[in-house]
């Protein structure tokens, strides 16, 4: 993925270099009214000309808080995981986006073609790229990659303030704190020893201490024993400390069809070590949706829920489950 990665920037560079070269004017501003400064996470002041409409974001946790404040028509392009019933919030809504973003993140293909008034891109981007997008008079925002509920509802406020839809951003920032209130209040009525529970992810070095994930264990009153094991996110568990823990169950991702990754596989070389098979929490695997381990915006109050009763057993009713919006 780092490779591949690299090879698009120096794709994108190279599209850059020649555009230049052939004397291609910065992209004209394709919104209305006035203009006005958002400051980013990383403390940038961006102006934008005017309120955009035509906007592209590099992920599809972006596209998901994007289309909180925003109707589909303002998105120009979507992700593979956008379009992903079994993992989306933002499936239906995408479904007729034309362009799509490649799974390396943003192309100058795709940039050129959409011609945006806008960018919110994260922190996990590479600074060389954003300013490529910048160098076209593209104005870029840069909002955290959330690793907690606060960092989710900043970047809310950021994307909602960038789009000049301030008052749709704090409808759904809150409804996250009325969902947060009913969820701490349900498991207040939870007095026993919570359970523990280990993550089998083909994302190895993820789901520690400093992780979403790891957040959203403990707002749902889990244990992450990782956590116990000393271990945080970025690092490698070995399967001698996660034993050492002796979790009470182990959450795999539910399986789906549209998976490409190999995380089947994964998860059953993984369970089928013999030391794992022995430990107590073999006995106790629970499949889990994607869309809950690796929530990353507006609906972790759904993922919260969601942990919360692969752990607990049906506590929360899931039946109003969808996209958050504040319009």
């Amino acid at each position: 993925m780092k490779y591949a990665k690299a090879g698009a920037l120096c794709a994108s560079l190279l599209i850059l270099l020649t555009l230049s070269g052939c004397g291609m004017k910065q992209m004209a501003p394709s919104g209305e009214g006035k203009s006005y400064t958002v400051t980013d996470a990383t403390g940038k002041n961006v102006v934008i000309p005017a309120k955009p409409k035509r906007i592209l974001g590099n992920s599809a946790s972006i596209d998901t808080m994007l289309l909180s404040v925003v109707t589909p028509d303002k998105l120009m392009a979507a992700t593979e995981a956008d379009r992903d019933p079994n993992i989306s919030y933002i499936a239906n809504e995408t479904k007729d986006i034309p362009l799509t973003v490649p799974l390396t993140g943003l192309s100058m293909e795709v940039v050129t073609e959409a011609k945006p008034d806008l960018i919110v891109a994260s922190t996990y981007t590479d600074g060389k790229e954003l300013d490529l997008y910048r160098n076209l008079g593209i104005p870029v925002v840069v909002i955290d990659g959330p690793r907690s509920i606060d960092q989710v509802k900043e970047d809310v406020r950021i994307i909602a303030t960038a789009v000049d839809e301030k008052e749709r951003g704090n409808q759904v920032i809150s409804q996250m704190d009325k969902t947060l209130s009913e969820i701490q209040s349900r498991l207040s009525k939870e007095t026993g020893k919570k359970p523990v529970v280990y993550l089998v992810s083909q994302m190895t070095r993820y789901g520690g201490p400093g992780s979403m994930f790891n957040e959203l264990l403990t707002a749902a009153r889990i244990d992450n024993a990782i956590a116990l094991a000393g271990g945080a996110n970025g690092q490698a568990t070995s399967p001698e400390l996660i034993i050492k823990t002796d979790p009470d169950m182990l959450f795999v991702s539910t399986d789906r069809t549209s998976d490409t990754t190999g995380a089947a596989k994964y998860r059953d070389d993984f369970l089928s070590n013999p030391a794992i098979a022995s430990m107590r929490a073999a006995r106790h695997i629970v499949p889990v949706e994607d869309r809950y381990i690796y929530s990353a915006s507006q609906n972790c109050v759904w993922a919260i829920k969601g942990l919360a009763n692969a752990a607990y057993g049906p506590i929360f009713d899931m039946s109003g489950e969808g996209q958050i919006k504040g319009y």
